[in-house]
């Protein structure tokens, strides 16, 4: 048995398609199962277990240097490599025209994708064979399970998480990490507070607000992760209320970062892709949620809550809100009071518990 993904990019719509991955190695455990990703976010599908080998596009260098000798010969070079193996089962999880071309040049007898109701780009239907619509209302890890509902029998398997592999570097830095004398007492909570869009985060007054009355509450430590400049210093900022019980980590590549989560006693993230990393391993998540729907975004699982922000607007989605991108307020995570926050997140952590 020989299966090919198609699922190029980003990076967090790789991590939602992970357990459909999972299910499918639990169903065929002796497959070759291979992964055609955009060059850049490799590393994070060659570190996943299930993954036996990489096909690597680089389509922005392609477009932007199409006639170029040297680009042709390496479209060329994938072509064949795509083409070297005859695969019995194709998913194309991207749903797009790039994806359409790749699952149109690859070669198998059933390739399956999504069908004109739920497909990104309609184009994509002309290069699949075997087309479905996943039921509305469901998380996007279900929507990319329903792909395959023909192929796996039973309940998805993969939801107590998995192992990315790294270095012995990386294990060392992990070690050092855990071994900090700021983290020894309590549970080890992990705070990632960006997310690529301004309008998913919190107040930097309410984040630590919510922090200090968990701390309160309970005996904790935090880790402060950060992935750009301006997140770095709301990471340095927040660490300062918490001057003996609290780092801020240096930047760890994504499989490092998804073992250290592995380790630790509980994430709390924005909707980004430090939560949906989170949602890898075995760890708990706390998410807050507002201009995207944590019902369709938020790991899969009884140990992953999350809470749901207003729009004062009375935006609807079934996804993202529409003015996500152009909302001058984001009222629906930026209004969000501690308080309200903290009992919400405390009523959920003693049913985990």
């Amino acid at each position: 048995m020989k299966i090919l993904i198609v699922k190029t990019s980003s990076l967090g719509d790789i991590i939602h398609a992970f357990p459909l991955l999972e299910q499918l190695r639990n169903q065929y455990p002796e497959a070759t199962i291979d992964w055609v990703v955009e060059d850049p976010f490799a590393q994070l599908v060659q570190a996943h277990p299930a993954v036996n080998n990489v096909l690597r596009v680089k389509t922005k260098k392609w477009r932007k240097s199409f006639f170029k000798k040297e680009t042709r010969e390496e479209i060329r070079a994938f072509i064949r490599l795509l083409r070297s193996n005859k695969y019995d089962l194709l998913y194309d999880l991207q749903g797009n025209i790039k994806s359409g071309l790749i699952t149109g040049a690859a070669i198998s007898s059933q390739k399956i994708g999504f069908a004109k109701e739920t497909v990104p780009e309609l184009p994509n239907m002309l290069f699949t064979t075997r087309r479905y619509n996943p039921p509305k209302g469901h998380n996007i890890r279900e929507d990319y399970l329903f792909l395959a509902h023909n192929q796996i029998s039973g309940p998805f398997q993969g939801g107590e998480g998995v192992q990315l592999k790294i270095s012995k570097d990386d294990e060392v830095k992990i070690q050092t990490l855990l071994g900090h004398p700021k983290l020894s007492k309590g549970k080890k909570i992990l705070v990632c507070s960006g997310s690529n869009w301004t309008n998913k985060q919190l107040s930097k007054e309410c984040l630590g607000a919510f922090l200090k009355k968990i701390s309160q509450a309970n005996e904790v430590s935090y880790l402060f992760a950060w992935g750009s400049p301006e997140e770095q210093k709301i990471a340095n900022g927040l660490a300062e209320s918490f001057p003996e019980s609290s780092i801020v980590i240096d930047k760890l590549g994504l499989p490092a970062l998804q073992n250290l989560m592995s380790r630790l006693d509980l994430v709390i993230a924005m909707d980004s892709l430090p939560l949906h990393l989170a949602g890898t391993t075995p760890t708990p998540t706390y998410s807050v949620f507002g201009a995207s729907l944590s019902e369709k975004y938020k790991p899969l699982g009884q140990r992953h809550g999350s809470f749901q922000g207003a729009c004062p607007y009375g935006q609807k989605f079934e996804k993202r809100c529409t003015i996500l991108r152009t909302c001058s307020t984001g009222s629906c995570v930026k209004d969000i009071q501690p308080d309200m926050l903290y009992n919400h997140f405390a009523q959920w952590w003693r049913a985990y518990a």
